[in-house]
């Protein structure tokens, strides 16, 4: 049986008070097993992104709980919560955000750097490591300003494979790229879960993109109202 990574449980988001009050979240629930593949998808505005926002211990629940590997985020002290954060969880936005100054291998070992606990050799395992899996391999030296949209977003998930995360949180990764690069990109996301074990959670509104997912939670208007097993994406 699979072990359980991650369990949102009854999570509430509510921004202002009053009658100016926004429920971005109402009740939300599920589990995320450890290397499952899932998307979640809804309209623009329907509380998508802040779930995510949740799950990514970047935003506080202003009720409920989540709990990866069974450890309540919230009950934890700041440093703890943010080590949690850096360690089990990587991040892919829309815009890539890489620094444009810094070349590719100093973009992708960031994290590293920042979490402060690897020996320089490891840091440079690591970063070829991640660039290989992303076929960036003699692109260590470049500028980040020298790649093509396209390669900026493979460094950009190469640098959030840089600590091994346990969970990928992606926010429409793909939405400034083209058919061809966004097919590679959910390829390359397949090939690392296979071959990592890292699960996945994509943000999305494109039902195409939810369909190459293990499985689909739907929201609208802050709840959860459907969570499908995608027999599709397994047979594939």
């Amino acid at each position: 049986m699979a072990e359980k990574l991650l369990v949102a449980d009854s999570l509430d988001k509510v921004y202002g008070t009053g009658e100016g009050a926004t429920h971005a979240l109402r009740g939300v629930s599920f589990e995320l097993n450890e290397g499952e593949f899932a998307a979640i998808v809804g309209q623009s505005g329907s509380g998508k992104s802040t779930l995510l926002n949740m799950v990514g211990l970047l935003d506080t629940p202003t009720a409920g709980e989540v709990r990866f590997r069974g450890r309540n985020a919230e009950a934890l002290p700041r440093p703890e919560l943010a080590r949690m954060r850096n360690e089990l969880i990587g991040f892919v936005f829309q815009f890539h955000y890489l620094l444009p100054e810094f070349s590719v291998f100093e973009n992708v070992a960031m994290p590293a750097f920042i979490g402060g606990t690897l020996a320089p050799g490891e840091i440079q395992a690591r970063a070829e490591e991640a660039l290989a899996l992303l076929g960036l391999e003699g692109l260590e030296g470049k500028n980040a300003n020298q790649l093509s949209g396209g390669q900026k977003q493979r460094v950009a998930i190469a640098r959030a494979l840089m600590n091994r995360p346990a969970l990928l949180l992606a926010d429409e990764p793909t939405g400034n790229l083209d058919t061809v690069n966004t097919d590679l990109v959910y390829d390359l996301f397949r090939k690392i879960s296979a071959e990592t074990g890292t699960a996945f959670m994509i943000v999305t509104h494109d039902r195409g993109v939810a369909q190459r997912t293990d499985r689909i939670l739907e929201v609208t208007d802050g709840r959860l109202v459907q969570d499908i097993r995608n027999d599709y994406a397994r047979a594939t």
